[in-house]
């Protein structure tokens, strides 16, 4: 989870596959990273610290109701993020 949460993505696009869905999540990455990495907090703490079936896991679930705000929010895409050809190195 940590390596997750210290990335630089701009956007995420989650897709929910279950029971046959094909719902989409355009996240904004900080957006997505911050809630990942408080609801992980919140649950370590609900469990003293230690996750009851794996201790050595850093895996955190992202379910839909998390995420539901960011449904088919493809226009986040037409906002500019830098200059046509530009590539950040």
């Amino acid at each position: 989870m940590s390596k997750m949460t210290a990335m630089s993505t701009e956007f995420y696009v989650l897709v929910d596959v279950t029971a046959g869905r094909r719902d989409f999540y355009v996240v904004p990455g900080d957006e997505l990273r911050s809630g990942v990495r408080q609801r992980h907090e919140e649950f370590m703490a609900s469990v003293s610290g230690v996750r009851p079936r794996n201790p050595d896991s850093r895996h955190t679930a992202i379910e839909p109701a998390n995420v539901e705000r960011w449904r088919d929010r493809w226009s986040l895409f037409d906002q500019p993020t830098q200059p046509a050809g530009e590539v950040d190195s």
